[in-house]
């Protein structure tokens, strides 16, 4: 893995970690996803295949 790359994915790890807006979350698992997929276009004899992900609805909580 490229140096570049390491550091965004490890950027994004510990943003996800730490982010609590559910919209901000989203969005930064959609970026390390296509991080990690650009990833794998360039490892040719990767097995590993990630299907492409739709950014989820909003998620509701019940009122209890």
């Amino acid at each position: 893995m490229e140096r570049e790359t390491k550091e965004r994915w490890r950027e994004l790890c510990e943003r996800i970690v730490r982010e609590r807006d559910p919209e901000r979350f989203d969005e930064a698992i959609l970026e390390l996803l296509q991080v990690l997929e650009q990833n794998d276009h360039r490892m040719p004899n990767a097995t590993l295949q990630v299907p492409p992900v739709e950014k989820p609805g909003k998620l509701v909580a019940p009122v209890v």
